[in-house]
């Protein structure tokens, strides 16, 4: 069965197609994007995203006659999506850290006031939600890499970059009323 025949009966609403699509296809994507980012758990990201892409497309679809190069562009697409949000995220670490070290830097009466906001960011973060409580420490108080979250919670990257984000924007709150009071 051609590419063409496989689009079109995945756009009819045949579900075997898309099965047949993913025997033909992932293990030579998952090599590429294995290939982009150095990691299994990426990879499997970006491929699996690759995929969800495929399903949404819908009528953009009936244009491609060539699923591999299609698959292989989105993929790409996908890999180098993952990387910014790495580098982003990572970035905001940095600017964390350098904050932190401000705090310890701080004169007497300021250290006083850090270290109550200190307390209530540590409260809070007691009362996030296991998953983000987890990756907060690990990566706050332990300074791991995003791939040493991953293996060490048996999470991907894109679960650990959600947690981190949801934890971020929880705990955003907490440091506003933090800043009104002081």
């Amino acid at each position: 069965m051609t590419d063409a025949e496989l689009i079109d009966r995945h756009l009819s609403g045949d579900r075997a197609a898309l099965g047949e699509i993913l025997d033909r296809f992932e293990a030579p994507l998952l090599r590429f994007a294995r290939a982009l980012t150095g990691s299994d758990d990426l990879a499997q990201d970006a491929v699996q995203e690759t995929f969800l892409k495929l399903v949404r497309e819908g009528g953009k679809m009936r244009e491609v006659r060539a699923l591999l190069p299609w698959l292989l562009h989105v993929g790409r697409n996908c890999c180098l999506d993952q990387r910014r949000r790495e580098v982003r995220m990572e970035r905001k670490h940095e600017e964390s850290v350098r904050g932190a070290a401000l705090v310890a830097s701080a004169p007497a009466d300021e250290a006083v006031i850090h270290a109550e906001t200190r307390d209530r960011v540590r409260e809070a973060v007691e009362r996030l939600p296991e998953p983000q409580r987890a990756v907060v420490k690990l990566k706050m108080w332990e300074g791991l890499t995003y791939r040493e979250i991953a293996d060490r919670l048996g999470m991907t990257l894109t679960n650990v970059s959600y947690h981190l984000g949801r934890a971020v924007a929880s705990l955003s709150g907490v440091l506003k009323g933090v800043e009104a009071v002081h």
